[in-house]
């Protein structure tokens, strides 16, 4: 596959029918005084889109009061100095599982009177994290100032459920490897889709975004191999499911032959060696488990 130039980093990959919808209501949103929450997996995109939609708003950097609870803040002054703001102000709010129960009460408390200010003078934005969605969605503070807000969520899928786009996603990844590593990769073999698409991404594009640098950064020819891609990169990162009671040997046994073909980059005979069984075993799992195209 060749790498195409991109219109612009402004450009988003929306081409799937969900993903397109959800950009399409979070573009009218940013037209309009409502609260954005963004939900989503880590390296989905959130903090991108939350930028998009500033740049939508036409927000400048120095209106914006941050609320990051994962760090050290004076939080009592800067609520104070949302409050008392006669100015257009605009709130990012991240890691607030993290916040004191005080710190989240005052907070729901600023909300309840400011939401129903005739002329609101606040933008708010929250972003959330997958693994907080379990305080979250429990009965404390923290889910009672959720349940304010919660109507106007934004969840954004998952790499695995963006499949279709994996090209356009590479092909900008890559784009941006040439500029930043002053590189000039013209092309990338069909063969890293197959790992791509079978690859557990823990954290989504960003670890895609990580791996096609890497690549770039490797390579000393205009074209990325695969024969080139070191050996480090399968390994203990093949596989999502984990060991647990009632899924079936099957399964497990699919999963172990397909990362062992991923490792192997293709080479039944390779993969037979290690898995301890015959060629011609492998053969007929191959088609059983319908896992051809890995080799």
């Amino acid at each position: 596959m060749s790498s195409k130039r991109s219109k612009s980093n402004h450009e988003w990959i929306c081409s799937g029918s969900d993903i397109q919808k959800i950009r399409n209501q979070w573009i009218e949103t940013s037209n309009s005084n409502l609260p954005m929450l963004i939900i989503g997996e880590r390296g989905v995109g959130k903090s991108f889109w939350i930028q998009r939609s500033l740049e939508q708003r036409n927000i400048a950097e120095n209106s914006i009061i941050r609320l990051d609870f994962q760090y050290p803040f004076l939080f009592g002054e800067t609520l104070e100095k949302i409050k008392s703001s006669k100015q257009m102000i605009t709130i990012l709010i991240d890691q607030i599982t993290k916040a004191k129960p005080e710190e989240v009460i005052q907070l729901q408390q600023w909300w309840k009177s400011e939401k129903y200010e005739e002329k609101s003078k606040v933008y708010l934005y929250w972003e959330i994290h997958s693994e907080e969605l379990e305080i979250l969605n429990q009965k404390n503070v923290y889910s009672d100032f959720y349940d304010q807000l919660k109507s106007f969520r934004f969840e954004l899928p998952n790499l695995k459920k963006r499949i279709s786009e994996l090209p356009q996603f590479v092909s900008q990844f890559l784009e941006e490897a040439n500029v930043g590593l002053n590189k000039k990769i013209t092309g990338i073999e069909e063969e890293f889709f197959v790992f791509f698409k079978n690859k557990n991404f823990r954290t989504n594009l960003s670890e895609l975004k990580d791996m096609i640098f890497a690549l770039v950064g490797f390579s000393s020819s205009k074209h990325l191999h695969w024969k080139q891609i070191p050996s480090h990169f399968f390994e203990n990162q093949l596989s999502e499911l984990e060991v647990k009671p009632g899924i079936s040997l099957e399964i497990y046994e699919k999963e172990i032959i397909k990362a062992n073909l991923i490792y192997t980059k293709g080479n039944r005979e390779k993969a037979a060696k290690l898995l301890g069984i015959s060629e011609r075993n492998l053969y007929r799992k191959l088609h059983e488990y319908q896992l051809e195209d890995l080799s």
